[in-house]
């Protein structure tokens, strides 16, 4: 007979932290989309989709919201093709795994406000007289962050393909890249796909790193959507910050369903 003790843990321990994650993500997030169909923080009175339609007319919202796609586009790109490229090199020398894998880790239990400091040296940055310094600056700095992580986990599920699918493959004349091109990464589509999860939810706290290397005035090809609801946040226009985080909000969600919905199929052709 199976052992249903364990099964029961995980479901009293889901039951203890439900109250806490109510309290602290459902009612903020609550709170946040009254804000955002309200007049402001002193009306409480209904107001539509008004604050949503100022919102996505400002210049700037705009502005902010193309630079995070491009950006965020650009960057998870970059990241993902960095983890894929490092997860075959902790694979092919197993000995110094993990070393590598330690470095690679390291730089998520780095503080931002450590590091930042070195890269405004070397990249000597200023937002608006050395813009594209300044972004390749903000792009390194989260492939740093992200690509380890990310290459951990793409080399701990290729460890587990079995050395016969390798071999077999060997024998039909595959060398090591087509190996890993058409075999191996398709084996782990799905922990691409929460690499590709990761790599979003790094994304959207980008700003974090925006702001210590930029302060809140970057150029405009470094302003994301983050600094518009922040200088509406100093302006006291709380329904345009809730509407915009209401927004962004939405996007993350959808990405992740999308990323979800990925995943579930994959594992349902596996």
């Amino acid at each position: 007979m199976r052992d249903s003790r364990p099964q029961r843990s995980v479901r009293v321990a889901g039951l203890i932290s439900l109250p806490g994650f109510v309290i602290w993500y459902l009612l903020p997030l609550g709170m946040t989309l009254w804000y955002a169909f309200t007049e402001s923080a002193f009306d409480r009175r209904f107001a539509g989709l008004k604050n949503f339609s100022e919102v996505v007319g400002n210049k700037w919202f705009r502005l902010g919201s193309e630079n995070l796609l491009l950006m965020g586009g650009c960057m998870m790109l970059a990241g993902m093709l960095a983890a894929m490229l490092l997860a075959p090199l902790l694979l092919r020398h197993q000995r110094l795994a993990g070393i590598g894998a330690a470095i690679l880790i390291l730089p998520l239990l780095i503080p931002s406000v450590s590091v930042v400091t070195v890269w405004k040296m070397l990249f000597e940055i200023h937002s608006i007289l050395r813009p594209t310094a300044s972004l390749l600056a903000l792009m390194t700095l989260f492939l740093w962050k992200t690509a380890g992580a990310c290459a951990i986990l793409l080399y701990t599920d290729l460890r587990r393909i079995p050395r016969e699918i390798l071999d077999a493959a060997a024998l039909d004349g595959a060398g090591a890249f087509r190996q890993y091109v058409s075999v191996q990464l398709p084996l782990i589509g799905k922990t691409v796909v929460l690499c590709s999860i990761l790599l979003v939810m790094f994304l959207l706290r980008i700003y974090k790193e925006s702001w210590l290397l930029f302060g809140d005035a970057p150029g405009k090809k470094l302003y994301l959507l983050q600094h518009f609801m922040n200088q509406q946040f100093k302006l006291l226009r709380f329904q345009n910050v809730a509407a915009a985080a209401s927004i962004l909000t939405a996007a993350a969600l959808a990405l992740y369903a999308a990323s979800l919905l990925m995943l579930h199929k994959r594992r349902r052709g596996l």
